[in-house]
């Protein structure tokens, strides 16, 4: 089955797109040249992946993959979390976001932060959501130049995200866990 995958973002597609090429030989994922605008505008990551997959869904009119994300540090009450794509307002970059954070956790005794993805799966009658988690701690000087997003500031085990190549990012992430959960999960339907 071809799956569209409700993002642009390029290196989301590649780390998901790796784990169904490794689990699943009936599905594979594609992207759209047009893109859809959702406002990502609920209250939780995983309200967000719905009404995005759904508003895809609609539009497209074939099965859906979407996903949302956010980086929750406990110092901060779980902030960025919903927000963390625009922590530091509407069009800001990963590096605004980036700076925000790490002014914000200036002299901060707890640097304690995870990682929290959700991906849902629709086509019009079935509705799957799966989540992952990875736990690590928010660094104040970025380090590495692969993945986006928090990357560079998140460590894991003495190294960054950023650091890791994306094989060994993939065998630790919260969007690998979440997408190996949801491969299992459609290969069922």
């Amino acid at each position: 089955m071809k799956i569209l995958f409700a993002s642009q973002n390029n290196a989301k597609k590649a780390e998901i797109s790796k784990i169904f090429n490794q689990f699943s030989d009936k599905h594979f994922l594609y992207t759209e040249d047009e893109v859809l605008e959702v406002i990502e505008d609920q209250e939780t990551i995983e309200e967000n992946a719905i009404k995005k997959a759904k508003e895809y869904f609609e539009f497209f009119k074939c099965p859906v993959i979407s996903d949302d994300s956010g980086l929750f540090v406990e110092e901060l009450d779980g902030k960025p979390g919903v927000l963390s794509a625009r922590f530091a307002g509407k069009n800001a970059s990963d590096r605004d976001n980036i700076e925000k954070l790490i002014n914000l956790m200036q002299n901060r005794a707890n640097y304690a932060a995870k990682f929290q993805t959700v991906l849902c799966f629709y086509n019009g009658y079935d509705l799957i959501t799966t989540f992952g988690e990875l736990h690590g701690k928010i660094i104040l000087e970025p380090r590495g130049t692969n993945g986006f997003g928090y990357d560079s500031i998140f460590e894991v085990n003495g190294k960054t995200l950023a650091e890791l190549d994306i094989e060994e990012k993939s065998k630790i992430s919260h969007r690998n866990i979440a997408s190996v959960k949801l491969v299992k999960k459609i290969n069922e339907i």
